[in-house]
């Protein structure tokens, strides 16, 4: 019972917060929406920007964890790479609402600055080192692989906002997204000079 009313908060505050956005939300329109009490309200959260970060860590600890975890099956160096963006994809998908949260309000916002950029040095180390064992980018240096890491981060979740939040697409989009990103990273015939400056 108790679980259920804190889901039943997140889940309004999540609504809201998409809605009216992060600082147009009070406390009070959380709890008229869930259908508690305010005083229950703070017997799981601090407040608002205590709730916000706890949403906000638990999508980004997803997105961490499924990078982080093998492929289910032994792939191909370009099956690990498409693995991982087809990954990290899904995980977008199913916190789409998230995902328009913090691009609405979270990387302006101070209150989950931290866990943000915490979380995208995590990703970039995760990404580096798939990099690494997958010898993509076997003449770079370390800044030029956390540089393709970053940029790699940056690219899938763009992607996954436009075509999951903004164009509203469903799952079965996941798949064709991949390929583009993996045969886009990769294209026949194509080989780049790497200077070691």
């Amino acid at each position: 019972m108790a679980e259920d009313k804190k889901s039943n908060m997140i889940d309004a505050a999540l609504k809201l917060f998409e809605e009216q956005g992060y600082h147009q939300t009070k406390v009070s329109d959380i709890v008229r929406e869930a259908g508690v009490a305010q005083g229950t309200f703070y017997l799981y959260f601090q407040g608002k920007e205590d709730l916000f970060r706890g949403i906000a860590e638990s999508c980004l600890d997803e997105i961490s964890a499924a990078l982080k975890h093998g492929p289910e099956q032994s792939c191909q160096d370009d099956g690990v790479y498409y693995w991982m963006i087809h990954r990290a994809l899904t995980v977008y998908y199913h916190n789409r609402t998230i995902l328009q949260i913090m691009y609405r309000n979270g990387v302006a916002s101070q209150e989950i600055k931290d866990i943000s950029d915490a979380f995208y040095h995590e990703m970039m180390l995760i990404i580096k080192e798939h990099l690494k064992e997958l010898s993509i980018f076997p003449q770079y240096t370390e800044e030029q692989l956390e540089i393709a890491a970053y940029s790699k981060i940056g690219m899938v979740e763009m992607v996954a906002y436009q075509w999951f939040v903004v164009k509203q697409c469903g799952p079965d989009y996941i798949n064709a997204i991949a390929e583009v990103i993996v045969q886009m990273d990769c294209p026949p015939g194509f080989k780049m000079e790497v200077s070691g400056e």
